[in-house]
């Protein structure tokens, strides 16, 4: 069972879990390792279901989320405790029985570079040679550097999940459509009031869609209320920022340097969301000027017709994620895909 290659073939698995541990962890611009992308992807697929996401189980746990974290976690700790199964492998006496000397079994040789790699210093077996001491070495700092980065993950994760449900009850405080939220930002006469809260939100977006890029495992955790879901508020930001920006009193109307910088954000989270599922979802409503009159907003129905159609393209994709969220438009009636 001996030989050279158990050697190539476990180093070759610990590499793997490792760099695939590292990119997540903290090569947050270039998105997580292939391994952590493919359990993220399986399980968004499963969790976007209702009869999974609201099973009691997955409830127990606290959501399809922390089934991704388990998940990952644990195939990064099954994978370093194989490759360096493996590598003790390639030696009949890499690994001897502490009184015995005998070398050890292939179950023993699997028990101590699983103790090796959860750092507990059970000294039942050692290594014997210099290559299977620095071997040892290498287990024991693979898995503290599991733990440590695996530690530093959740709390970033955990950060940005307060954060998008932060972003979503602050929007849809203020209303739950795009004209709502416009009639409680607006003050007549001048656009500032506005202006403040849709810089301080936009911020906020741009940083969400970050953490989305970094960490797509946030996509896992879907609250079953669409008030706390983050596709359909940043749709109520955008609505609200074209009914503002097509108010009837000049005066009234947000900068367009601000409007691009929401739509720019808005563009930054609709790259890094996902569409799975919402491929079936429906183009975006068109915004109603009689609705945005009975919320109290007087808009220019040119310039509404206009902004609508430049920025329909963007509404859409929307659509697309709040439809793979098992979610509807705000405030429309018809039901989500």
């Amino acid at each position: 069972m001996t030989g050279w290659w158990w050697d190539v073939l476990g180093l070759a698995i610990v590499a793997f879990a490792v760099v695939d541990e590292g990119r997540t962890t903290l090569a947050v611009a270039s998105g997580p390792g292939p391994l952590t992308r493919l359990i993220t992807d399986g399980v968004w697929r499963l969790a976007r279901r209702p009869a999974v996401a609201d099973a009691a189980p997955v409830r127990f746990v606290g959501g399809p989320g922390v089934i991704v974290i388990a998940v990952t976690v644990s195939a990064w700790f099954a994978l370093l405790w194989l490759g360096w199964s493996l590598v003790f492998f390639g030696d009949d006496e890499a690994v001897v029985g502490s009184s015995s000397g005998a070398p050890a079994t292939a179950w023993e040789r699997f028990y101590f570079a699983g103790y090796s790699v959860v750092t507990l210093g059970n000294g039942g077996y050692q290594p014997t040679g210099a290559g299977s001491q620095l071997a040892t070495v290498g287990a024991a700092l693979s898995g503290m550097l599991l733990i440590t980065l695996g530690v530093s993950y959740l709390t970033s994760v955990i950060s940005a999940v307060v954060g998008k449900r932060s972003f979503a009850s602050q929007v849809t405080g203020f209303g739950s459509t795009g004209a709502e939220v416009a009639a409680g930002l607006a003050v007549p006469g001048t656009a500032y009031p506005a202006v403040v809260s849709l810089s301080s939100l936009s911020s906020t977006l741009t940083t969400l869609a970050q953490q989305h890029r970094a960490y797509p495992l946030l996509h896992a955790y879907r609250p079953r209320a669409a008030q706390l879901g983050t596709a359909p508020a940043v749709a109520v930001l955008l609505d609200a920022t074209l009914v503002l920006s097509s108010s009837a009193d000049s005066a009234e109307r947000l900068p367009a340097g601000l409007r691009r910088s929401i739509v720019s954000a808005v563009q930054q989270y609709v790259t890094h969301a996902p569409t799975t599922g919402g491929d079936r979802a429906p183009a975006a409503p068109a915004l109603d000027p009689a609705e945005i009159a009975r919320a109290g907003l007087r808009a220019d129905p040119a310039e509404l017709a206009a902004l609508t159609a430049e920025y329909a393209e963007v509404r859409d994709e929307l659509s697309r994620r709040i439809g793979a969220a098992g979610y509807g438009w705000p405030g429309d009636d018809r039901p989500p895909s």
